[in-house]
């Protein structure tokens, strides 16, 4: 019997642009996009855009500090102080959600927003150029590790700073914005002299 794979809505942006992906976790990942080496080099010396909508996400509103213990080493976006979205590996939420909910109990509300929000990561050395192009905020005072919501092409986002030896960002969209983001931001990218890059390249730069 055949498994249906879980895709991002732009899975076939990715794949019209070369994407090779693999299964993990029930979902279709992008892992490479035909050249590691090209991908490690963009990552390294300019700017790249991953799509990472297959991690699994639960957003917690309500009295989250309480709460957040329970996600176990998972990655947390604290966008503030009753609003947190935690990240996970893809499928990675049938394990974060209940662990989650018990804690709540009625303090706090726990979602699975897995399919709610498309998510991209950009790494690389003029990361900054790039969400300067695309929004209104300073994404320059967002520390290492913490998370805000900020528009990013006019769309409400999520964004994570991520504490890493490389300059990098997650942002999360709704879904249904998905495709106009990924569109917007790999113009972008592609300006300042980036490109496309798989889960394989992320992870050898210390990605999680």
């Amino acid at each position: 019997m055949s498994t249906v794979l879980r895709r991002s809505p732009v899975a076939a942006l990715t794949a019209a642009a070369g994407a090779i992906s693999v299964e993990e976790g029930g979902w279709e990942v992008p892992a490479s996009f035909g050249d590691d080496a090209a991908e490690r080099e963009a990552i390294g010396s300019a700017v790249s855009l991953s799509d990472v909508t297959a991690r699994a996400k639960v957003d917690v509103r309500g009295e989250v500090a309480g709460v957040l213990p329970a996600a176990a080493g998972a990655l947390t976006a604290r966008v503030g102080a009753d609003w947190a979205l935690v990240l996970g590996a893809p499928g990675e939420e049938t394990r974060l959600l209940p662990a989650l909910e018990a804690a709540a109990g009625s303090t706090a509300m726990v979602t699975d927003a897995t399919h709610l929000h498309a998510g991209f990561a950009l790494a690389g050395p003029k990361v900054l150029d790039l969400l300067e192009r695309v929004t209104s905020w300073d994404p320059s005072a967002l520390r290492p590790g913490d998370a805000a919501g900020a528009p990013i092409a006019e769309i409400p986002s999520v964004i994570l700073r991520r504490d890493l030896p490389l300059s990098l960002f997650e942002v999360y969209v709704p879904s249904e914005f998905g495709r106009y983001a990924w569109e917007t931001l790999a113009r972008v990218v592609a300006d300042l002299g980036g490109g496309a890059v798989g889960w394989q390249a992320l992870r050898s730069e210390g990605w999680r």
